[in-house]
């Protein structure tokens, strides 16, 4: 009787156990998918006022690069190989304690403070060679190139910033805080669209 019981017992704690992590599993893919959703909606929204207010023409195409360039710098450094590398050595130093995965995140942060920092300084410094090779076809016209530097001088220490919220937002993932991380787009596309209007 006690084997049966103790079967019993560990097969509906089991259960139980499934069944809290599914509902989780649910509750986190849902926060994460409600504030995608409503980030690709207003990020739509953005899209269809720049075109409305730019146009095409040379400050159309400025904007784009200077827009585009510290983009693809932040999928390199935030959301590609840093967060793929930075989350799971994270969530191992969790599991040491709250000190050491403190210590952990405070020297990474430091790490990728600087050598942000020291990226942004040196594009900063070498920016119509940086454009010219981003985007080679500004070389011919100077009003399209200069105005392009302008405006990536402008767009490109939004890196640093982008990336600082993008490690904040690993460290809240890796606690199973996922309102937060997925609703911040959210707040640039509200802050572009309100300029633009």
């Amino acid at each position: 009787f006690l084997f049966f019981s103790f079967l019993i017992i560990s097969y509906t704690n089991g259960v139980k156990l499934r069944l809290i992590w599914f509902m989780n599993l649910l509750k986190s893919t849902g926060t994460f998918g409600f504030f995608t959703l409503l980030s690709r909606i207003l990020g739509y929204l953005r899209d269809i006022l720049i075109a409305i207010f730019l146009g095409t023409g040379v400050l159309a195409d400025a904007f784009f690069i200077a827009f585009r360039i510290p983009n693809t710098f932040r999928r390199l450094f935030s959301e590609g190989t840093f967060n793929a590398a930075f989350v799971p050595s994270y969530a191992s130093e969790i599991v040491k304690g709250k000190k050491q995965s403190n210590k952990f995140a405070n020297n990474i942060f430091n790490l990728l403070f600087l050598g942000l920092l020291f990226l942004v300084l040196i594009v900063q410094i070498f920016m119509p060679a940086f454009v010219s090779i981003i985007a080679p076809g500004f070389v011919e016209n100077v009003e399209k190139m200069e105005l392009a530097i302008s405006l990536t001088r402008i767009t490109f220490p939004f890196l640093l910033f982008v990336c600082l919220a993008s490690f904040f937002s690993a460290i809240l993932n890796s606690h199973n805080k996922f309102a937060a991380a997925s609703a911040a787009p959210i707040i640039l596309n509200i802050i572009l669209i309100g300029v633009l209007l």
